[in-house]
């Protein structure tokens, strides 16, 4: 995940561009959307963002459950709290 607070949406979309897109081996062609979650969000589940710069503004979600039903339900839940941004 990215950290996007005080980014406009254009340089949101550059980072998925560069950090993501042409970061991937071999290279995806497009990037039709992303996901726009609040870190209270996640908190609330009691999971925690790791934030870890590498590349710039890039965090991990930790503290996932052990059990993979757990698990899968709380990305269900992030999910759900999540809003879709597509590109127009």
């Amino acid at each position: 995940m990215f950290r996007i607070t005080g980014l406009t949406l254009k340089e949101v979309w550059e980072i998925g561009e560069v950090d993501v897109i042409n970061a991937m081996h071999p290279p995806r062609k497009n990037l039709h959307g992303f996901a726009d979650i609040k870190a209270a969000v996640v908190y609330e589940k009691r999971l925690a963002v790791d934030p870890d710069n590498n590349p710039p503004r890039h965090a991990d979600i930790v503290g996932w459950p052990e059990e993979k039903s757990e698990r899968n339900l709380i990305a269900q839940e992030l999910a759900a709290r999540a809003t879709l941004r597509l590109r127009s």
